[in-house]
C-alpha cells in the first residue's frame, strides 16, 4: 500500500510511522504551519507539500489511501479540497485506481467524507484508542492498542471494514467496528479516560502543593501511585481495583476530606463529591459494605458544604 498524510502533526505522524513500519509506503505529506512541517521533515525523513492540490498533483497516480488527519472543524473542508483535487487528477491518470480516504477523528461524522465518495472513493474512519504526544512515542504506544473502525459513505460498507481491519492487522492494534450513531458516546469514553486522567493528576498535584510539597516533587510523588491504580485495572477490572475511604466505607475520612477541600481549595470541591457519588456506583457492584454506609456516603457527597458538619 502507498499512502499520503493530511496533516502530518502529532498522530498523523505517529500512523505514517506505524503504518510505514509495518511495510506501507509514505510517498508524501501536508503540515498546516511551517514548524510543522520541519518537524514532520525531521522524523518522517521526506519533504512534504505545500498544499493538498500539490500533494494529489504530484502523488495520485500512486496513492492508494489518504489518512486525513487535521483538527475536527477542518475535516469537512480538507475532504472537500481533496475531493476536488482528486477530480481533477483523473483525468491525467493512466489508470483509474480505487482510492481510500480515512479520517482519524474519534468524535467526527463519517459524512464529512462523502463529497470524497462523490469521487468513488472509499471511505472511513479510522480512530486509535491511545494517545499521541509525540510521533516515536505514538507509533510505539500503537501496538496493542484498540482503534475504532467506522465505514463512511457509499455502497462498500463491508469492503470499508475490511480495510480498516487490515491496516489495524497491520500496525498490531485490534480493530473494533464502532456504529456511526455512537461514535460521540465512544469519543467521550476515551476523552474521560484519557484526557481527564491527566486533568486528575494536575488537580491532585496542585491539591499536594496546597499541603506543602514542593511543585517540583508533587507529581513525581503521585505517579507511583497513579501507575500503581493503572496496574490493578489491568490485572483486577475496574470493580476489584478500588481501593481508598469510599471502598472500606469509611464515612469519617471522607467527611474530613470534604472539610479539608472546601477549606483549601473550594474550586474543587464539586469535583470531589462528583467523583465520590460516581465511585459509589463500584462500591454497590462489590457487595461489601452495608446499603445502609452507602447512603450516608452518598448523603454526605451531596449536602450542601456550608451546612454539613464533620462528625
Amino acid at each position: 500500500m502507498t499512502f499520503a498524510v493530511v496533516g502530518a502533526g502529532r498522530l498523523g505522524t505517529s500512523l505514517a510511522l506505524a503504518l510505514r513500519n509495518a511495510g506501507a509506503d509514505l510517498v508524501g505529506y501536508t503540515c498546516r504551519t511551517s514548524a510543522g512541517v520541519s518537524r514532520a521533515a525531521a522524523v518522517l525523513g521526506i519533504h512534504g507539500s505545500a498544499d493538498i492540490p500539490a500533494l494529489v498533483r504530484v502523488h495520485a497516480p500512486a496513492v492508494d489511501l489518504y489518512v486525513l488527519s487535521v483538527p475536527d472543524t477542518a475535516l469537512e473542508g480538507v475532504a472537500r479540497e481533496l475531493a476536488e483535487a482528486l477530480g481533477a487528477a483523473r483525468s491525467q491518470m493512466d489508470r483509474d485506481p480505487r482510492i481510500a480516504v480515512m479520517h482519524t477523528s474519534g468524535a467526527t461524522s463519517t459524512a464529512v467524507l462523502a463529497t470524497c465518495a462523490d469521487q468513488g472513493c472509499l471511505t472511513l474512519s479510522f480512530h486509535p484508542l491511545q494517545t499521541f504526544s509525540d510521533p516515536a512515542m505514538g507509533a510505539d504506544r500503537m501496538a496493542g492498542a484498540t482503534v475504532a473502525v467506522t465505514p463512511g459513505p457509499g455502497d462498500d460498507l463491508e469492503e470499508a471494514w475490511r480495510l480498516g481491519e487490515r491496516i489495524a492487522g497491520a500496525i498490531g492494534v485490534a480493530a473494533f467496528r464502532l456504529g456511526e450513531e455512537h461514535r460521540v458516546l465512544y469519543h467521550t469514553a476515551a476523552t474521560m479516560a484519557s484526557n481527564y486522567l491527566v486533568t486528575l493528576a494536575h488537580v491532585a498535584e496542585n491539591l499536594l502543593c496546597a499541603a506543602g510539597f514542593p511543585r517540583e516533587a508533587a507529581l513525581p510523588a503521585l505517579l507511583p501511585l497513579m501507575g500503581g491504580a493503572l496496574g490493578n485495572l489491568t490485572t483486577q477490572g475496574s470493580v476489584a481495583a478500588l481501593t481508598g475511604p469510599l471502598s472500606r466505607g469509611d464515612t469519617g475520612t471522607v467527611a474530613a476530606h470534604l472539610s479539608a477541600i472546601a477549606r483549601d481549595f473550594p474550586t474543587r470541591s464539586m469535583l470531589y463529591r462528583e467523583l465520590g457519588l460516581a465511585t459509589l456506583d463500584i462500591v454497590r457492584d462489590r457487595h461489601e459494605i452495608a446499603p445502609e454506609t452507602i447512603d450516608r456516603l452518598a448523603h454526605q457527597l451531596t449536602s450542601d458544604p456550608a451546612t454539613r458538619r464533620q462528625p
